[in-house]
């Protein structure tokens, strides 16, 4: 029998029109996703919001390392005796713990607190990267999320929110790797970058590690 789990990633003000790193036109998705939250139809056992939550100094701000905004970086595994690199973006400072920008949209907002949903933050260590839900980019760091979804016998999990081509899509991958059978609803996002080409190679990364793109 399937169980399912709705995850609403990161609609919050920052990442909104109007925000420090805003993804464009993710305010459309609003009213759509509350309709899904409360749709009868889907039988969601649970469902989580995720946030950003970030320290004022996090290591993927650009501010940070007193760098323009969106310049490259090389991160180093915090893994000690791992000499693995990655490849990242400095971004914009957004969604500090506490400040508007990090809250939830406040429709969202306004729901979670209706239906009782979970939140889950990430990011809130300084010294590392986050775009999964799940945990760092080096996979060392976990939140609770999946504990949280396992002791509720969650099997297939549809992920949401923005943005598309980032959080949710590490999101999405994480929990496939977890194994979950792992949906991404692609009209409750958006994404950074939606040119043709990009789509393209987000498609087949998603097909190549079992996730749905429906």
């Amino acid at each position: 029998m399937s169980v399912s789990a709705l995850i609403v990633v990161d609609i919050q003000n920052d990442f909104l029109p109007g925000g420090s790193l805003a993804v464009p036109h993710g305010d459309e998705i609003i009213q759509p996703v509350i309709k899904l939250m409360e749709d009868p139809n889907r039988k969601w056992h649970r469902i989580i919001l995720t946030r950003d939550w970030h320290t004022s100094d996090h290591i993927s701000f650009a501010r940070t390392h007193k760098k323009p905004d969106f310049s490259p970086i090389t991160y180093h595994s915090v893994i000690p005796d791992d000499n693995a690199t990655q490849e990242g973006t400095l971004w914009p400072v957004h969604c500090v713990q506490q400040t508007h920008g990090a809250q939830l949209a406040d429709a969202i907002a306004d729901e979670q607190k209706k239906l009782g949903c979970r939140i889950v933050d990430k990011g809130y260590l300084s010294d590392r990267e986050y775009y999964s839900a799940f945990s760092d980019i080096w996979n060392y760091h976990r939140t609770e999320l999946n504990n949280y979804l396992d002791s509720h016998h969650i099997t297939d999990v549809y992920v949401v929110g923005l943005a598309l081509d980032f959080c949710v899509k590490h999101t999405a991958l994480s929990a496939a790797k977890r194994g979950y059978n792992t949906y991404i609803l692609k009209d409750y996002t958006r994404a950074i970058h939606s040119d043709p080409e990009s789509m393209k190679a987000l498609e087949k990364e998603l097909k190549e590690n079992n996730v749905q793109l429906i």
